[in-house]
């Protein structure tokens, strides 16, 4: 019964494959050969590929289809024994036509039996792949250079930071030194607010840059502490309430109840929540609302950052996460910035084993985050070493 065959072909059908094969196909070569690697027959294909034809051929050695270089390392051989061990074999490699040109051949050798078992011999079937082996080897030299400029791009990031990082100090210092000896006066407490509130973000502008840095190495590692969720956000928020005092923005908070615990690196979570607060801040105008909200299920907890801002178009949704995307996108209306922050945020949350994800209805509708990350600490983990808090 045909149900319990696992094959079946009919002598018509067998015997039109075997013209297609033979004779009737350019696409694919078949050469037989036997057990001293000598060319015992030639297809119609292997002649249109190769340039050589059957006559020419019949009674050489397989070693001629190799390359120079392969026929020095026996190569021929090695690839029957293959066949002899397994049954099959696969190779793709440079393969030499009758001019003296290469082609990237990609083929299957198969051990042929006769029909009481006995060894019948060798067959290969293949085909021209010089076309697909020269987009391999563009898309190689592409990957090549993207990895050469993302080293040189990192290298010019973390000297960019370093030198940034020189004279912020100083500032900083100069700027406390002057709130000591103006005190109160109102006359100069408005212009120290703005310097203080520019240097903090400078420094988060140079934070977010180093922290690119390690992401491209590969150098960034977490460093887990239990702690109260609640207030970690809240931390958060207070951080953003200058910014978004001197814009006159609605700041609202909804966090659950009852305290909950978790593990998470708290230095890279308030990293990731500031850098949303201060994005939603940033992109919503004044007297505009931002939103903060909590809460957690069974495995992970959620935080959403809400704005009923600018928004975000569609053609910049997809992209949103991707490095100095801002900086390319100023007719979204998000272009000020170089576009790390939200880069920076994907990575440490990702780096947490969670999620973060985006959506807005476009252009003047507001945006919203949504950040899920494990209430525990995943395995693997190891602190982050040398880091300072």
């Amino acid at each position: 019964m045909l149900d319990h065959m696992t094959s079946y072909w009919n002598a018509d059908q067998a015997e039109a494959f075997t013209r297609l094969m033979l004779g009737g196909t350019h696409q694919y070569g078949v050469v037989f050969y036997d057990e001293e690697l000598r060319i015992t027959g030639w297809n119609e294909g292997a002649h249109h590929i190769t340039g050589w034809t059957a006559n020419e051929l019949l009674g050489q050695k397989t070693a001629i289809l190799f390359a120079p270089e392969d026929r020095r390392r026996r190569l021929d051989e090695h690839e029957t024994n293959m066949v002899r061990v397994l049954g099959l074999g696969q190779d793709e490699r440079w393969h030499v036509r009758k001019d003296g040109s290469r082609f990237w051949s990609s083929g299957l050798s198969f051990a042929l039996s006769s029909a009481d078992g006995r060894p019948a011999g060798f067959v290969k079937v293949f085909r021209d792949a010089t076309h697909s082996r020269a987009r391999m080897k563009y898309l190689e030299n592409v990957q090549q250079d993207a990895r050469v400029r993302g080293r040189e791009q990192n290298m010019f990031i973390a000297t960019i930071a370093h030198e940034m990082r020189n004279p912020l100090s100083p500032l900083k210092t100069a700027v406390e030194l002057m709130k000591r000896q103006l005190g109160d006066n109102p006359r100069h407490l408005q212009t120290i607010k703005i310097m203080d509130r520019q240097l903090g973000f400078l420094e988060r502008l140079i934070e977010d840059l180093v922290d690119l840095t390690r992401v491209q190495t590969g150098k960034m590692s977490m460093a887990y502490e239990t702690l109260v969720l609640q207030g970690l956000l809240s931390e958060a928020l207070d951080a953003s309430s200058t910014a978004a005092q001197a814009k006159g923005l609605n700041m609202h908070r909804v966090m659950p109840p009852v305290p909950i615990e978790v593990e998470v690196d708290p230095r890279r979570l308030l990293q990731v929540v500031g850098n949303l607060l201060n994005n939603a801040i940033k992109y919503t105008p004044s007297g505009g609302n931002v939103w903060l909200t909590a809460t957690v299920d069974q495995t992970h907890f959620i935080c959403q950052v809400r704005d009923d801002g600018q928004g975000i178009s569609a053609e910049l949704l997809p992209r949103i996460f991707e490095m100095f995307t801002q900086a390319n996108s100023t007719h979204a209306g998000r272009g000020a910035g170089l576009g790390i922050g939200l880069s920076v945020v994907k990575e440490i949350v990702s780096l947490h084993q969670g999620t973060v994800e985006v959506h807005s209805e476009g252009p003047g509708s507001g945006s919203e985050f949504t950040v899920r990350i494990p209430q525990g600490q995943p395995h693997g983990s190891e602190p982050e070493p040398g880091m300072a808090g």
